[in-house]
């Protein structure tokens, strides 16, 4: 009898050891720890996420001021050279807001047309 009740506790304590039970769910999810140091430091996952919130506000932004959208940019690169663009994008250079249009012209040669954002021109 002892030793059928010491393996009934046995398993039904494995049992909620591995589901967890007995503790809150935000006690498992976040487990802080009971001290802090002198110096702190933000998480670095903050740190990126508000570095990618403030890249995408800034984009928002710069869209806004922006005259031609990215197909009229990158139709006006590739007047200037011939090729296949790999990427383009908006952006701020020394205070003057150009698409930058990065196009392969063909072997190993890839240029970086720099377009207007304002009229189009290059």
């Amino acid at each position: 009898m002892k030793h059928t009740r010491r393996m009934t506790l046995g398993a039904i304590a494995l049992v909620c050891g591995m589901s967890g039970v007995g503790y809150p769910a935000h006690q498992r999810e976040a487990q802080e720890p009971a001290y802090t140091s002198s110096i702190q430091v933000q998480d670095q996952s903050h740190q990126e996420h508000r570095q990618h919130r403030e890249a995408h506000q800034e984009a928002a932004q710069l869209a806004s001021l922006a005259k031609i959208d990215l197909a009229q940019a990158t139709v006006a690169a590739l007047a200037q050279v011939p090729g296949t663009v790999c990427k383009a994008a908006l952006d701020s250079e020394h205070g003057n807001l150009v698409y930058s249009v990065e196009i392969h012209a063909g072997g190993h040669e890839s240029k970086d047309v720099k377009v207007d954002a304002g009229n189009g021109t290059g």
